[in-house]
């Protein structure tokens, strides 16, 4: 059996990255310009799937003595967790596919890193997997996305003058 503490504060830590992941989504959705639009569905599955994760952590965590109140604290994977939060509430000007991907990528690193802990659960080892391949399917959905013709504006490039 592993280590209470560190299960806990796991299961807290993943709870927390699909807390930003939703409300980094939902803010992206209300900034989309008229030419993206076409990702109001792609981020609003994000949305669901990370509800229906951090429910499915809440319930698992319940089992091991954790309540919501928990939640505000910050455990080891804080670090990983404000990575998560910088993509999410970055102002800096990016294609929203990308800061989808990165979102995406950061979140993946946060599972990853987190299923490799030692002193984890093995129930909550085999969820938090569960859940990294539900990450990783739902990432390559993006793929889909980017290939949908969109009326982008055009960057026209000025004519090269050849100075002889």
């Amino acid at each position: 059996m592993g280590d209470l503490k560190i299960t806990v504060e796991c299961l807290r830590d993943l709870a927390a990255f699909h807390n930003e992941r939703v409300a980094g989504y939902q803010a992206l959705i209300d900034s989309l310009a008229d030419h993206d639009r076409q990702l109001i569905t792609l981020f609003r599955a994000f949305i669901t799937q990370s509800k229906a994760m951090s429910e499915e952590l809440r319930q698992a965590a319940g089992t091991w003595g954790w309540s919501d109140g928990q939640l505000r604290d910050e455990g080891k994977y804080g670090l990983a967790w404000s990575v998560v939060k910088a993509v999410f509430s970055s102002k800096m000007p990016c294609y929203p596919v990308d800061r989808c991907r990165s979102g995406e990528n950061a979140l993946l690193i946060a599972y990853h890193s987190i299923e490799g802990t030692d002193g984890l659960a093995e129930p909550v080892r085999l969820l938090i997997n569960k859940q990294k391949r539900a990450v990783i399917a739902a990432r390559d959905w993006i793929t889909h996305f980017e290939a949908l013709p969109v009326d982008q504006p055009q960057h026209v490039q000025p004519p090269i003058l050849h100075v002889l």
